[in-house]
């Protein structure tokens, strides 16, 4: 037993068992959540702090805890890097799919014996490779369930249905939960685009109107069990789901006088559909602790695409079918061994294992379909491995030293449009050193390479009608590799604030971004070569003077980019890296009402892309929500009412093309960006009502 605590502690793949006895409760304050017992690698916060806030899940208890973010991780290939900040019970769940949000979202708050913000030491060797953990360590509950129900209305005034219900519980040693979910969207996004032309893309000749309803549906039934088993604990995730997206993307055109010019009326539909299984095994083998886990993964996309063309007479001129199929999978096994070496060492080492695919197939149809285009229908395999060792040591109770190296080789094979092999091999080595100091805060310091994983979606090509592009694939593409020097900070101070910081440098090689691929003719993502960037992420959370029960949570990130574009020979930011992004809160909470109110605002910087001959700017929002909640209702049930995107956010982009109307004739050279800005496209959406209105019940049973 003293094995499976010892991992717990250190957010492995132990269990912490709720029986054990919790330190001291502290009594709760009306305005503030505060630390119930604090150590140097964990804070703790027993439930009954958050009783004031009438929680209903985990969940809403989580998003009180000063200063901590909850995250979802990267979208990762294996399971390392991909699965988020959160424990339960000390063990991390085995699934991708979920969600951290939605996990906790299905664990009643009469569940929760008391939440734990691991860090430093605690976390150390942890696969996620975060900073902090949260651990929600839950009671021997004999059962309970969660419900919500409501909808959405927007401009189309057909109230769009969503609800979840969930039941959870344990029996003796056996642990079970099952939830089923359905969500909605009926959003209609119209808008405009005004067309420029001739030197500095200055003169109006023309614009389209893009009127667009779409709608978007989702359903999911997920479940678990965990029970012992051969002298350990064997838990099991599932998750079935499936989605649609439809939408009328139609562009109605007019020229500089106003003359109708055309249309383009297009009929667009994604489906999705998956399955996930995972397990997790663990137990303790003398002074050793065993961690198993497997998890498989499967999915199908299909898209249709159907387009017809008219001219100014609203006459047929044309037509354009795209169909595209995909079919992907992930199939990991992952083992850990790890044991304690005296008071203040640990070592673990590991392998993971992957196999990792995905099939695309493209059929194009129809008088004005493009010409054949590469890396349309495609096999992409890999076959992936890593071994990994890490060693902790806690000279005393202030320090902790984290040393940790990884060794990755995968073998990509592509077959079908492109034919090839491409073997790569990678060395990821870490060390971080975290101080303790005045009792709850906490310094790091680490130094890392990091390897961004490959998004298989990159190695496929389909065109984008409305944007007469090709949003080209390329199987040249490899994962850029990034040495970071991290400088972290949790701080808390008096009165219930907290502030995280993290200060990162990058040095960068081999940046993903967007080339132009002469042979294929269009743009696709690959490497530009070396760069670099200096990153700050902030999260701020704060008490507001004066005004009872409220609370100001601010979060965001700041990022200055630099690579030399090849194309120009000029340094410039990389592409798809917004610069910054802000999130601000504003939550009062009034407990003798049983009511609370927030307002949240989102802002992120805007977007560039750099083409071969064109650069795309795209910035959205800011967004807007007011919500009103109230649990002054029979068996506590909570209304939650939600007026979003009440400042009538817009959507903007701006296309500038270089060159691309220029003579074709002899002597004739489409220098791309170097040449002189010939056209403009520029795009405004805003949606067809703002606000829209959410209304939902949700309650425990």
């Amino acid at each position: 037993m003293l094995g499976r605590m010892m991992v717990s502690a250190l957010a492995l793949t132990g269990v912490a068992y709720a029986q054990e006895a919790p330190p001291a409760a502290a009594p709760a304050t009306s305005e503030r959540v505060v630390p119930t017992s604090t150590s140097a690698d964990r804070v703790i916060y027993e439930a009954a702090q958050f009783a004031q806030f009438n929680p209903q899940t985990a969940l809403d208890m989580v998003n009180q805890i000063p200063g901590f973010s909850l995250d979802g991780g990267e979208n990762r290939r294996g399971f390392s890097g991909a699965v988020g900040n959160v424990l339960i019970d000390g063990v991390r769940p085995s699934t991708k799919s979920q969600g951290v949000g939605g996990i906790l979202s299905r664990i009643p708050a009469n569940q929760v014996v008391r939440l734990e913000v691991l860090r430093g030491a605690a976390v150390a060797g942890d696969a996620s490779g975060q900073s902090t953990l949260l651990n929600v360590v839950r009671t021997e509950s004999a059962g309970s369930g969660v419900y919500e129900g409501g909808f959405e209305l927007t401009s189309r005034g057909v109230p769009a249905p969503r609800g979840e219900l969930s039941y959870s519980g344990r029996n003796g040693s056996v642990e079970y939960s099952l939830a089923g979910s359905i969500f909605s969207q009926y959003r209609d996004l119209p808008g405009w685009r005004l067309f420029y032309d001739e030197v500095g893309g200055e003169t109006y000749t023309g614009r389209a109107d893009t009127p667009s309803p779409r709608d978007y549906r989702e359903g999911s039934i997920t479940g678990s069990l965990a029970f012992p088993l051969w002298g350990g604990r064997l838990s099991t995730n599932a998750q079935v789901n499936a989605s649609r997206f439809h939408a009328d993307n139609d562009y109605y055109f007019f020229d500089a006088f106003d003359i109708p010019d055309g249309a383009l009326l297009q009929d667009y539909e994604e489906r999705n559909r998956g399955y996930e299984f995972g397990v997790n095994y663990d137990r303790d083998i003398g002074p050793w602790s065993l961690g198993l886990i497997g998890l498989i993964n499967r999915s199908r996309y299909e898209s249709d695409e159907n387009d017809v063309f008219l001219n100014g007479a609203s006459a047929f001129d044309g037509d354009f079918l795209q169909d595209i199929e995909q079919q992907a999978g992930e199939s990991i096994a992952r083992i850990s061994l790890s044991r304690s070496i005296g008071e203040h060492q640990r070592i673990e080492f590991g392998g993971e294992a992957a196999f990792n695919s995905l099939e695309q197939r493209l059929d194009l149809e129809g008088s004005f379909a493009p010409p054949s285009f590469d890396n349309a229908n495609v096999l992409v395999e890999e076959n992936r491995s890593e071994l990994f060792a890490s060693h902790t040591w806690r000279p005393n109770t202030q320090w902790s030293i984290e040393t940790r190296l990884n060794w990755e080789t995968s073998t990509l094979t592509f077959t079908g449009d492109s034919n090839q092999t491409v073997d790569l091999s990678f060395w990821k080595p870490s060390v971080q050193i975290t101080r303790t100091f005045a009792g709850n805060n906490q310094l790091r310091f680490r130094v890392y390479r990091d390897v961004s994983q490959l998004d298989f979606g990159d190695f496929v090509s389909a065109a984008a009608t409305a944007d007469a592009i090709i949003s080209g694939g390329n199987p040249d593409l490899v994962p850029q590799t990034d040495w970071r020097y991290e400088l972290g900070a949790d701080l808390h101070f008096p009165g219930g604030a907290a502030l995280g910081l993290t200060l990162t440098r990058h040095q960068i090689s081999d940046v993903t971004d967007v080339v132009y691929i002469p042979a294929a003719g269009y743009d696709a993502p690959g490497n530009l070569g070396d760069g670099e960037a200096t990153s700050l992420d902030v999260n701020f959370s704060t008490p507001v003077p004066h005004i009872e029960g409220a609370r100001l949570t601010v979060q965001g990130y700041l990022w200055d980019t630099e690579v030399t574009d090849p194309l120009t020979n000029r340094s410039r930011i990389f592409s798809y890296r917004p610069e910054s992004q802000i999130e601000v809160n504003f939550r009062q909470d009034l407990p003798d009402l049983r009511f609370a109110w927030s307002l949240s605002f989102f802002k992120q910087g805007e977007i560039q892309a750099y083409r071969f001959n064109e650069i795309d700017t795209s910035e959205e929002g800011p967004w807007v929500d007011l919500t009103f909640e109230t649990t002054a209702l029979p068996y506590g049930i909570k209304l939650t009412a939600v007026a979003a995107n009440i400042l009538d956010g817009t959507v903007y982009r701006d296309r500038r093309f270089f060159n691309e109307d220029g003579d074709p004739g002899p002597g004739y050279v489409n220098l791309g960006r170097n040449g002189i800005n010939t056209s403009r496209d520029y795009r405004q959406r805003e949606f067809a009502r703002a606000p829209w209105f959410i209304l939902q019940l949700s309650g425990t049973f």
